[in-house]
């Protein structure tokens, strides 16, 4: 598979009125919706992008539109947060990165990962059942992890990311 770079997705810092990648979301696989995504997502990290903002927005329909024509499949290889690119550790993501990532989990629309009934598991955007979805994931990974200490580093920034999210959701 072929890396996808944010230029080549129509997300250089150019603000044009429509991203040509919105054409073609459609005829995308769900690993090139999900490395697009994932490429957006860093886009903002630098800052406002236009460009990004639209190409998400165009993802989460076509995801909108896949999920409502799926049918029910084994559990993911994969779960939600390591699809959408989030990672901690020596080789994870900056925490820019997984804030924005975190953000989107909390308050976007998400991908089929496996199944429509797993991705149905975290609930839609900004509920209390997606926040729970995480939350849990969160503490499952802290507490599978506490008698390692080669985890030590991923703990911290899982930690660290709970806390965000308890705090954004406080808000």
């Amino acid at each position: 598979m072929q890396k996808t770079s944010p230029v080549d997705v129509g997300l250089d810092r150019k603000q044009s009125s429509r991203p040509p990648i919105l054409n073609h979301l459609h005829s995308k696989s769900d690993e090139d919706l999900l490395t697009i995504f994932r490429n957006c997502v860093r886009a903002l990290t630098y800052g406002p992008n236009e460009n990004a903002v639209q190409v998400v927005r165009g993802i989460e329909q076509e995801w909108q539109r896949r999920l409502k024509g799926s049918s029910c499949d084994p559990r993911p290889n994969e779960g939600m947060l390591a699809a959408l690119g989030y990672h901690v550790g020596s080789n994870g993501e900056k925490l820019a990165v997984r804030r924005r990532i975190l953000k989107h989990v909390l308050e976007g629309e998400l991908p089929v990962v496996g199944s429509v009934a797993y991705t149905a598991e975290w609930g839609r955007p900004s509920t209390q059942k997606r926040f729970d979805k995480l939350t849990r994931f969160f503490r499952g990974m802290l507490e599978a992890a506490q008698n390692n200490p080669s985890m030590r580093s991923a703990m911290a920034q899982w930690q660290a990311d709970l806390d965000w999210v308890i705090e954004q959701c406080a808000e």
